[in-house]
């Protein structure tokens, strides 16, 4: 077993841990369905709808697998526990015609594909569940009228939230282990889109057990299908890189394990990247341009002849309020505290996942952390963040030639100075005037 941190224990942690990556990865390609075997057991003996949907929202919490919902926890001041829609395997816009003529033949190919890898019994069938479900679920059968409706978030108490929803929303909160029993858990959660969740009830209540299981099998399948056998990555890549995203050649080994380090331990790679790039000399003179240019905006502010007395106000109220990030996370997940098996290359990512939920629901009803960052240090972005008036900037773009700082002033207003005069435009267009100083 080995810890997390000894990947990166010098420069050559990189290669060192794609090197690793890789090891695990293809082992774990010649085992076909055993990562998941345990998972797809527990779907397919199951004997009722309640035990279909409690048995697959118990694999969420360890693994990722988005089911019916996705749990999130955000807010403006507080945390909240939140659940939203948990996507589409592409896009929306592919359901629907005329495109869903040109994607239906490739995507049918592509579950049988998958299916008989699995040595699903009825593979036909199968096909028919599974596309009649992600039709229906893209809206593809509710009129123009609901899809355009507004909708007003609806928070409920958990017990209140399994009495209206106790197949897509009360069973999936049990299974990420919350009481949702009247009385024993004064836990709200927020539910972006009521009327999801009454469609998905009266889906998940019209499914048979035998097509309910099909379904969630199928979600579990498809989310894993990158990191399984070789035929199993082949029949992603087909229909998806080349069918969905028009990508004609398959990703290299290297390519896709560097991906794959980002994705699952950006923060603890980010740690070693700050330690090649990151000073204080760097930190001090961003730190000043930023301010410089949130000044240049305020006079702005003072002297725009065509701003009333009351948005001037409120304006400069809430640039008063904006806040910057430099550089990377000040408490970046190390996940010291997990080990790795080199021959288990799901079950490792399986803990940084359990690890990452963990993480997000311990920060429930906490204030929200204005120092949290939603991304890396070695991200070449920045951006204006609304729900907390903050604005980001990684490490990776405060590097030559953007941004110098032992160059002239002058080049790094042309460089980043743009950016930085981008991001604080943000807080005050036709988003982000929707939002206050504090982000509400």
């Amino acid at each position: 077993m080995i810890s997390a941190e000894l990947y990166f224990n010098n420069w050559r942690y990189c290669t060192v841990l794609l090197v690793h990556i890789m090891v695990q990865y293809f082992l774990t390609r010649s085992r076909q369905l055993a990562p998941i075997e345990a998972h797809l057991k527990a779907i397919r003996i199951a004997n009722s709808t309640v035990e279909a949907i409690f048995r697959g929202a118990t694999i969420p919490k360890a693994t990722g697998v988005p089911l019916f919902m996705k749990l999130s926890v955000s807010a403006t001041t507080r945390n909240i526990l939140s659940v939203v829609h948990p996507g589409l395997p592409f896009g929306q816009k592919y359901f629907h015609e005329p495109l869903w003529a040109n994607v239906e033949s490739p995507y049918c190919k592509h579950l049988a594909t998958i299916f008989t890898l699995a040595s699903h019994a009825e593979v036909e069938a199968a096909i028919d569940a599974v596309n009649a479900f992600e039709r229906m679920n893209a809206g593809i059968e509710l009129s123009k009228r609901r899809l355009q409706a507004a909708v007003t978030p609806t928070r409920l108490s958990l017990s209140d939230a399994n009495a209206s929803y106790s197949l897509g929303l009360g069973l999936p909160l049990q299974g990420f282990g919350f009481d949702v029993h009247k009385g024993c858990n004064t836990t709200t959660v927020l539910v972006d889109d009521p009327y999801y969740f009454d469609f998905l009830e009266k889906m998940l209540s019209s499914l048979s057990v035998d097509d309910l299981k099909t379904i969630i099998e199928y979600k579990v399948l498809d989310f894993n299908a990158p990191f399984l056998s070789t035929p199993f990555v082949k029949a992603r890549l087909d229909f998806y890189d080349m069918v969905i995203y028009g990508i004609k050649e398959t990703p290299s080994r290297a390519t896709f394990c560097r991906d794959q380090v980002q994705t699952s331990m950006g923060d603890l790679l980010g740690t070693y990247y700050l330690k090649e790039v990151w000073t204080d000399e760097i930190a001090a003179r961003a730190d000043s341009l930023v301010l410089k240019l949130k000044a240049a905006f305020k006079t702005g502010l003072d002297t725009a002849g065509w701003l009333d007395d009351t948005a001037r106000a409120n304006a400069t109220t809430k640039l008063s309020k904006l806040t910057h990030l430099l550089g990377g996370p000040k408490n970046p997940k190390t996940y010291s505290t997990l080990t790795f098996d080199p021959k288990a290359y799901i079950a490792n990512l399986n803990k940084v996942s359990a690890f990452d939920t963990a993480f997000n629901l311990a920060q429930i009803d906490t204030a929200v952390d204005k120092q949290f960052w939603g991304t890396t240090a070695h991200d070449v972005n920045a951006w204006n963040d609304r729900m907390t008036n903050t604005l980001v900037f990684p490490a990776a773009i405060l590097q030559p030639p953007v941004f110098d700082a032992k160059a002239d002033p002058s080049s790094n207003y042309a460089g980043i100075g743009t950016t930085i005069s981008h991001e604080i435009t943000h807080g005050f267009d036709s988003m982000g005037r929707n939002f206050d100083g504090d982000g509400k």
